[in-house]
């Protein structure tokens, strides 16, 4: 009877919000049918705020940021060349987008497929996960790809930004989820040669813990 009731409010409802515990919700949409869960939100630094979808950071905020190899384990990171400010933005996270979990299984699947055929060699392969550079942004319903993105190591993008925890000195950048769109932005001022750094969450390091570097 719960069910019943909860798909007929579904269908005549416009849209609604129901607030979740630690600040999340459900969003329903009345006009595309989708319901989604909004994460539970990021505090920006005083003063900023998320832009329009497409918009991108300055030109001196992309050149001010190099790309640089780390080590197998870690791969590359994201360096800052000059001093940056706090509640800089630093790009939207862009890439293929799926809009259901089955179909991202398929593609990774692919992936894993590609990686265990090619010329690298086997240290290196051991490093690399198909689901690295996925990102939810709802939730659980629609995921991006940036793998492809991340490949283009000469201009700096957000793939290419690294783990640390929340709450420690390396955290550095904070990642705002929004339902159509994850934007970053320094949460500190960031000093030349500091690497830029987001905390990742605790669902991505579940079953390879082993892998987190610090």
């Amino acid at each position: 009877m719960k069910s019943i009731i909860l798909l007929s409010l579904f269908s005549v409802a416009a849209a609604f919000n129901v607030p979740l515990p630690g600040g999340r919700e459900i969003v329903y949409n009345g006009d595309t049918g989708v319901l989604r869960i909004k994460l539970e939100p990021q505090t920006l630094p005083k003063g900023t705020e998320v832009p329009p979808i497409g918009m991108l950071p300055t030109d001196e905020t992309i050149n001010g940021i190099e790309v640089k190899h780390i080590s197998e384990k870690k791969g590359y990171g994201a360096f800052a060349k000059e001093p940056i400010e706090a509640g800089t933005f630093l790009g939207f996270y862009e890439g293929r987008r799926f809009d259901s979990r089955e179909k991202l299984d398929e593609a990774m699947q692919e992936r894993m497929k590609q990686i265990e055929e090619s010329d690298l060699d086997e240290e290196t392969k051991k490093y690399m996960f198909p689901m690295d550079y996925i990102m939810s942004i709802d939730g659980g319903m629609t995921f991006v790809d940036g793998f492809d993105r991340a490949q283009d190591r000469f201009y700096f993008c957000t793939a290419h930004l690294n783990h640390a925890d929340k709450g420690t000195e390396k955290c550095n950048v904070v990642r705002i989820l929004e339902e159509d769109r994850v934007a970053f932005f320094t949460s500190r001022d960031i000093t030349a040669g500091e690497e830029l750094q987001f905390d990742y969450g605790s669902n991505f390091w579940q079953g390879r813990e082993h892998h987190k570097v610090d």
